[in-house]
């Protein structure tokens, strides 16, 4: 059997990422590790390699940062890590500048439970 992808989950809603965590664990698609905000998040991508990245937007600065560390290539995990993103709403702006930073995918609220664990098999392909 395959090894496991790890994906790192970032978002402030608990109840959403122990769901994701949990059912991706028992499907078999990742092992997700959690982060329940940006500067956690960072802490562990500075510390450990990941082979995919979930990230809430939620204002965009932050996350725009954190991706931009990311694609330097200055953090353990590749430049290229497949990266999907949850957000209330995204502008025109924030899409392209999401684009620029190849994105894989932006999802937006609400969504159903079975999207996020296809795109989080997607991540973990």
């Amino acid at each position: 059997m395959p090894k496991r992808k790890i994906l790192l989950l970032v978002d402030p809603h608990s109840l959403f990422r122990r769901t994701v965590a949990a059912v991706a664990r028992d499907l078999n698609l990742a092992d997700v590790h959690e982060a329940s905000s940006f500067e956690i998040g960072l802490q562990l991508l500075q510390t450990q390699r990941f082979d995919a990245l979930m990230l809430d937007i939620g204002d965009g600065l932050h996350a725009i940062a954190l991706l931009q560390r990311l694609r330097q290539g200055t953090l353990p995990s590749p430049p290229q890590l497949p990266v999907a993103l949850t957000a209330e709403s995204c502008d025109l702006a924030t899409l392209t500048l999401f684009k620029q930073l190849e994105v894989r995918r932006i999802m937006l609220k609400p969504f159903k439970v079975k999207t996020v664990l296809d795109v989080v098999a997607d991540l973990a392909a």
